[in-house]
This record gives C-alpha cells, sequence and structure tokens, in this order.
C-alpha cells in the first residue's frame, strides 16, 4: 500500500493491484474502468497486445463528506485517475483523450484543471478548428508530482504515462463539462504518439529516451512545442499545496472553470506554460 494523502491532500492509498482505497471522511467511490478493449481505435498500432485487461481507472467525485454540499453548490468536480505503467507495442500507456463542450451560451470551450499527484506525465495539448477537424497548435507539457497545470479553453488532451511506475492524476472541472471523444477516435488518437525510442550515447552504450511520432492520420500536424507548467498564484495553482487544498480552501479560486468567458486573456498558452 502507497500512502497519498501527503501529495494528495486526502487520505486515500494505492493497493497493489493499483486500485485505490478511501478513509477518513472520504466515501468510497467505485472506478470506471478503461478496457483495453475499447481502446484500438486511439491506438498507434491497434493490433498490439497489452498485458492488462484494464488500462486506467477513474474515479469521479472524490471528496470529504464535510466538503461534498460545497463543491457541487459550486458546481465543481475533483477526479482522480490512476495509470498503471505499461507500452502498447512502442506506445507509452495513455488516456484515449478528448475536447471539452463549449459552455451553454458562450462561445467558449471548458477549461480543466489537472495535477499530478504521484509519477511523471506528458500532457499532449491540441488545438483546433471549431469542427474539431483542422489542428492549430500542439504542446507536449511535461510535469512531475505536485505540478498543475491548466488545460486551455479550446485544447483536447491527452495523459501519457511514460515511466515504469505509476502515474496518479487529480482534476478540478465545472460539471457542465463534458468530453467529446469522437475526434481522438476517428485519427487514432492525438497529434503525437509518446513512443520508447533508444539513443545511442558517445560511450557507445544505449539509454531509453522517448520519441514524439506524429500522427499521420490528421491531414496537418503543426510543430510540437515542448513546455513545462508555470506556478499560477493568482489561481492559487501551487505546486507545494495540493489542489483539493486550492478548491475546498476558496472555491472562489476555481471561477475560471465554470466561467472561462471572464477569463480568456489569461487563459492562453502563452501565460500558463513556459
Amino acid at each position: 500500500m502507497m500512502r497519498l494523502e501527503k501529495y494528495a491532500g486526502l487520505p486515500i492509498e494505492l493497493r497493489e493491484d493499483l486500485f485505490l482505497d478511501f478513509a477518513g471522511s472520504v466515501a468510497p467511490v467505485a472506478p470506471a474502468i478503461r478496457d483495453f478493449s475499447s481502446m484500438r481505435s486511439y491506438l498507434k498500432d491497434a493490433s498490439s497486445p497489452y498485458w492488462r485487461r484494464d488500462v486506467y481507472h477513474m474515479y469521479r467525485g472524490v471528496a470529504r463528506e464535510e466538503h461534498e454540499q460545497a463543491i457541487r453548490e459550486a458546481n465543481l468536480e475533483y477526479d482522480l485517475t490512476v495509470i498503471p505503467p505499461g507500452k502498447i507495442g512502442n506506445e507509452y500507456v495513455k488516456t484515449i483523450g478528448h475536447y471539452h463542450a463549449y459552455k451553454p451560451g458562450a462561445p467558449v470551450r471548458y477549461p480543466e484543471v489537472y495535477e499530478v499527484v504521484y509519477g511523471k506525465v506528458f500532457w499532449i495539448l491540441q488545438s483546433a478548428s471549431d469542427d474539431l477537424e483542422r489542428l492549430e497548435k500542439v504542446y507536449a507539457i511535461s510535469a512531475e508530482r505536485g505540478e498543475k497545470i491548466i488545460v486551455p479553453p479550446g485544447y483536447g488532451h491527452v495523459s501519457v504515462n511514460p515511466t515504469d511506475d505509476v502515474l496518479i492524476l487529480s482534476n478540478w472541472q465545472s460539471l457542465g463539462n463534458k468530453g467529446i471523444y469522437e475526434p481522438y477516435e476517428k485519427h487514432n488518437g492525438a497529434a503525437y504518439y509518446v513512443t520508447e525510442a533508444h539513443r545511442l550515447g558517445t560511450n557507445g552504450k544505449t539509454t531509453q529516451d522517448f520519441e514524439f511520432a506524429p500522427n499521420l492520420t490528421y491531414n496537418h500536424v503543426p510543430k510540437l512545442i515542448h513546455a513545462k507548467p508555470r506556478e499560477l498564484p493568482q489561481y492559487d495553482l501551487r505546486s507545494a499545496l495540493p489542489v483539493y487544498f486550492t478548491g475546498t480552501k476558496n472555491l472562489k479560486s476555481l471561477d475560471f472553470l465554470n466561467n472561462p468567458e471572464n477569463y480568456l486573456d489569461e487563459l492562453i498558452p502563452e501565460k500558463l506554460f513556459k
């Protein structure tokens, strides 16, 4: 068992089978399980096998009992995702990816906040035209434990576990947000695949590395921009503070999740990443 309270701000533990146990005033949440059979349309090589039937687990609406009402009244939801290590073919395990819905009555898609509770992640973020067919910009955001990102309005995202250890993510989102998965399924995944590569060093030894392989099912794949998350104290998003504390201490700091139209000048990659 791995205790995660120090990193998540909640009394949760990771079991040896890579499922979560909840304790204290946190009510148990049954995970939604992403089976390998449902992922084949999102992969670089759909014929590749995988060592687990379940690829990752999503826990929706996690909260301490004393916070549940305030979170619900704020129209927000806190989730956890557990992504075990592994590769499907030479592609590192990932979520299937999705875009976000437009906010009703506003010309803007919902943003989302993500945090690395444990492990290391590559987030592949991509923006597209209104019909989600023509790609505009693509980012690879690398982050480690404690780091957080805001997925900007209009960006789809995939979370990749590029290590031999488990990856645990948390996120805050508006209850009005809905995932749009079809463009990722149509194109067999994101604009880039994160795959295993090997580099020959000057000493003649081979070392393991990552390769970002363009997904040629898209008509045009923009050049990949590598970046890191910024500290965002204006939203109380700091690497030293679990994002669960951010929300429950001051839910108004997450107002941009419900009302992104009021923050459009701030919720842009140039101000969120470095």
